[in-house]
Formats: C-alpha cells, sequence, structure tokens
C-alpha cells in the first residue's frame, strides 16, 4: 500500500485533506471510506515525477481537474487505521481476503491531522477553509463506500450535521447497505472493527455491513 495526501499547516495546526491508499499497479478507484478525522500518519517524502502523473490522471478521471493543485501532495507513512482499511475492503474481517488493485479514497468529517480525536475536536472550534472538504460525496462514483465516522464525532453539535450531510447527500447506490436514515445506522470506526470483530455481539454487523460491503 502507497499513500498520498495533501498536507497543510496553518495557525500551529496540521491539516491533511484529500487522502489515496494505493494497492498493486492500479490506479482505478475501486472504493471510498469517510472517518472522523486524519491520525497519526506522517508525510515522508515529496512525490516523484511519475507519481505525480498519475495523481494527475486519477483527479481527471475521479474528480474536478482543477481541484488537483500538486505543491501540497507528499507520500505518507501508512498508520495502522490505514492497514485496518485495507482489511474492510479486501475482506480480510469476515475471512475471504483477496489483493486489492486500485485506489481506495480516504476522506473525513474534518480534516485537523491529530491521532487524539478528542483533542482534534476541541481544536476543530476555528474558521479555516481547510477544516472541511465540503462536498465529497459528489466523488464517490458509486463504488462501494464506508462511513465510520466514530461515537465522538456523532455526539458533536459542530461535527454531526457534517457527517449526516455526507451521509444524506450520497446517492441510493452507496447507501445500499445502511439504512437509508441516518439516525438508524451504527459507523464503526476501523479501530472498533479491529478490536470487536470476533466479539458476539459485532457478528450482525459483519454480516449486515462488511459482508456486503465487499460484494457491492
Amino acid at each position: 500500500m502507497k499513500v498520498y495526501a495533501e498536507y497543510f499547516e496553518e495557525n500551529n495546526l496540521k491539516f491533511r485533506t484529500n487522502t489515496l491508499l494505493q494497492f498493486g499497479d492500479s490506479w482505478d478507484l475501486i472504493g471510498n471510506i469517510v472517518l472522523a478525522n486524519p491520525g497519526s500518519a506522517e508525510p515522508i517524502k515529496s512525490l516523484n515525477i511519475d507519481t505525480e502523473g498519475y495523481l494527475k490522471k486519477f483527479y481527471t478521471q475521479y474528480k474536478y481537474k482543477n481541484d488537483f493543485k500538486i505543491g501540497n501532495w507528499y507520500e505518507f507513512a501508512p498508520d495502522q487505521t490505514m492497514y485496518r482499511i485495507k482489511k474492510i475492503f479486501n475482506g480480510e474481517y469476515i475471512g475471504v481476503a483477496k489483493e486489492l488493485n486500485g485506489v481506495i479514497q480516504l476522506f473525513n468529517t474534518f480534516n485537523i491531522k491529530n491521532q487524539d480525536l478528542k483533542e482534534a475536536i476541541k481544536q476543530s472550534n476555528i474558521n479555516s477553509d481547510l477544516l472541511f472538504s465540503i462536498g465529497i460525496e459528489k466523488y464517490f462514483h458509486n463504488k462501494p463506500t464506508y462511513f465510520g465516522f466514530s461515537k465522538d464525532v456523532l455526539e458533536h453539535d459542530l461535527l454531526r450535521p457534517i457527517a449526516k450531510s455526507i451521509f444524506d447527500n450520497s446517492n441510493s447506490i452507496i447507501k445500499e447497505i445502511y439504512n437509508p436514515c441516518f439516525e438508524d445506522n451504527k459507523f464503526y470506526h476501523p479501530t472498533y472493527i479491529n478490536r470487536a470483530i470476533n466479539q458476539h455481539h459485532f457478528q450482525w454487523y459483519k454480516n449486515d455491513v462488511l459482508e456486503k460491503l465487499k460484494s457491492v
């Protein structure tokens, strides 16, 4: 897995906006995931000329061409959440793991990079164009999409409406594996899945969400 993302520093805060997890040798879009906020993954180097070309081609195909500006893109070291995203999409959590080949887009409810979610939420009371990525749902392109907003986001007065807007504005194909009513769903972060996957109370979620996500 290779990780590429936009990275900014502003007012003593770090922001990671668009993030791509790229598997194998393909740059075709194969899935999307929306979580709480960027965590511990760190930029490790600038992009080489070949990767810049792949990113430009990806953004021309799957997003508006003018959305792509190479200056703030870096290669990142993956964090544990990203490895758990891989397990969600390759079927490892339901016992049918296979190799992924393509790109999973990783979006977040808000973009402050801080592995301490509670602290990041406290920091979200700022005025910055980098804080939210409005309208991300139009970039899902009917690919399998996982929503894992996390409990802390869903209980926050500012962030819950953002998460709800992303879900509600996603089209019906994206939401086929979910209840169409936002309030009637459980949106588990990959870290919770990793912890609960073999527990008896979690088996319904494996069958109702993870199994269907893999088969979309």
